[in-house]
């Protein structure tokens, strides 16, 4: 049955692209490297969040308080702007460790490293904006711990950040 369905997919040129030994290959380094840098964010944002931030708090709260409440039109705790914080430096630190590791080993290309440097900033500025929201949205609103929210924002990311790498930055 399995097999019938993947015979039925393979008719179609975006799957029979992805389903090929040299894509599950691609998978598998992808999931190498994507645990690892999830293991390096999430113990960034852990250090900052509950430990760094805590002890030091992160300046420039008010006029940081001040946009993000005109722009959410909703008010901010400063344990928010916290975790939002901590969240955005261990995401910046992981964007170099995948970008560099992904095209190098994962996906192996060879294409112009400035043109997918571009692509990937591009695609990291809109994870960055959608793991914020959704991090505000889930923590705040809902009131799941930053902890448990940061984990499922980026198991969110990951389901489309392959086939981006694989369709479009990497190819």
């Amino acid at each position: 049955m399995i097999e019938k369905i993947i015979n039925r997919l393979k008719k179609y040129k975006f799957f029979s692209d992805m389903l090929t030994p040299e894509t599950f290959s691609q998978m598998r380094r992808y999931v190498i490297t994507g645990f690892s840098g999830f293991a390096i964010e999430y113990f960034l944002f852990n250090i900052f969040n509950e430990l760094i931030f805590v002890k030091f708090p992160p300046g420039g709260y008010t006029p940081a308080k001040t946009i993000a409440e005109k722009f959410i039109n909703d008010s901010f705790e400063r344990t928010t702007y916290r975790y939002l914080l901590a969240n955005a430096i261990a995401y910046v630190v992981a964007f170099w460790y995948n970008f560099l590791l992904n095209r190098f080993w994962s996906f192996k290309s060879k294409v112009n490293i400035f043109k997918q440097l571009k692509q990937y900033s591009a695609l990291f500025i809109f994870n960055l904006i959608i793991a914020s929201v959704l991090l505000y949205l889930l923590s705040d609103k809902i009131g799941i711990m930053p902890k448990i929210s940061k984990i499922l924002v980026m198991g969110m990311l990951v389901c489309w950040n392959f086939v981006l790498y694989k369709k479009v930055i990497y190819k």
